[in-house]
């Protein structure tokens, strides 16, 4: 049996059919053009940015940079404080006054227990001798007394005399006894307070304060004199936890400037709770009086051995710790750094640096962001310290 040749399709389905095709060429070709002129305003958005920043560079001041120079440095940890003596005092009197007798002049060395200022002692001699008289007139009343209680003991005993008389000439004699206590001790306040008219030295020192002359009125409390020990200087300052776990009782401090060498004495192993810094003493000997008591000074101490950093002028870190770099499209950017105070000046880096990094040499005129034109400076002078 014959199969029945097959019929060709509609014209209306071939005419849908070729409607969609075309359709669907059409949307796939506008996609590919959207995607394309996409590409390409990104692009022309890309070159415009660069283009800008080319001409903003054309146009930018020019910035003084430097590329770190290598070296070797130990890790130091640097103490800084006000040398104070180890041992000073102010000396005050406890009574009020008129000074009357200067033996001591600013500057000059004195022993322990020498008399510094006198005050006048008219109203102490007055008192002194009044409280003689009074104990005179108290041993007689007592030898008295006495005298009466010996002569009724025999009388009373063999009935001549009434009880009650020797109980009152013993109540007399007591109270005799007691005045002239009271008297003695009398002496003894005055004596006190005739001593409480002279300062003496509480220890050898320097007097660094004085009375301007006689006459001058003493308040009690109030500083006349001062004494200070300058054989022996204290440093006293704070540091970070990260100085506070490398630093140890008896690690020597030299001191910036001088030959002088002081020792740890304290380190408070405790942090401040608002400063988050603890305090540490150096003892600092000054026999010589090399140094200069209540002046700033610097103290170094260095840990370990000498390793690679890189070194920087002094004005490149900023208060924060941190410096400018020139960075993509000599813009400036923020960099954090790991850096110490150099012993010859200047900066050792330890972290964050490269030697091909170019750094803000005065980055407190340069605002982090903006683009720049770096100037290097020639290679004699690329690590000198910027001029004022």
């Amino acid at each position: 049996m014959e199969e029945a040749p097959l019929r060709p399709p509609p014209p209306r389905v071939l005419r849908i059919a070729l409607l969609v095709g075309v359709l669907t060429v059409a949307g796939l070709g506008a996609f590919l053009f959207s995607r394309l002129g996409e590409e390409l305003g990104e692009q022309d958005a890309i070159e415009a940015e660069r283009a800008a920043a080319a001409e903003a560079a054309g146009q930018a001041a020019e910035v003084r940079v430097v590329r770190p120079t290598a070296a070797e440095a130990a890790p130091v940890i640097v103490l800084t404080g006000n040398l104070e003596p180890a041992q000073s005092a102010d000396l005050a009197f406890e009574v009020p006054g008129r000074v009357a007798r200067v033996d001591v002049a600013l500057g000059q060395l004195v022993e322990e227990g020498d008399v510094l200022v006198a005050l006048d002692r008219s109203s102490v001699g007055a008192q002194s001798a009044q409280s003689a008289a009074a104990i005179r007139v108290a041993e007689a009343s007592a030898e008295m007394a006495r005298d009466r209680v010996q002569m009724l003991e025999p009388l009373v005993s063999r009935g001549t005399m009434p009880e009650r008389e020797l109980t009152t000439a013993r109540q007399q004699l007591a109270i005799a006894e007691a005045q002239l206590s009271q008297a003695r001790a009398g002496r003894r306040q005055v004596a006190a307070s005739s001593a409480d008219h002279v300062l003496r030295a509480p220890f050898d020192g320097v007097v660094t304060q004085v009375p301007s002359g006689v006459g001058v009125a003493a308040n009690p409390g109030v500083s006349l004199v001062r004494i200070e020990d300058l054989t022996s200087l204290r440093l006293r300052t704070t540091v970070n936890r990260r100085e506070l776990e490398a630093l140890r009782v008896g690690v020597p401090v030299a001191i910036e400037g001088t030959d002088v060498q002081g020792t740890v004495a304290t380190v408070v192993r405790s942090l401040d709770a608002a400063t988050r810094r603890a305090p540490v003493e150096v003892s600092v000997p000054n026999e010589g009086e090399q140094l200069v008591a209540n002046a700033f000074v610097r103290g170094r101490v260095t840990l370990g051995a000498p390793r690679p950093v890189l070194r920087l002028p002094s004005s490149c870190v900023r208060p924060d710790g941190t410096v400018l770099l020139v960075g993509e499209g000599s813009r400036v950017v923020v960099r954090e750094v790991s850096a110490e105070i150099a012993s010859g000046g200047g900066w050792d880096v330890y972290d964050g640096l490269s030697a091909e990094d170019q750094v803000v040499l005065r980055p407190a005129e340069v605002t982090p962001g903006v683009v720049i034109r770096p100037e290097l400076p020639p290679p004699a002078q690329a690590n000198a310290e910027p001029l004022p």
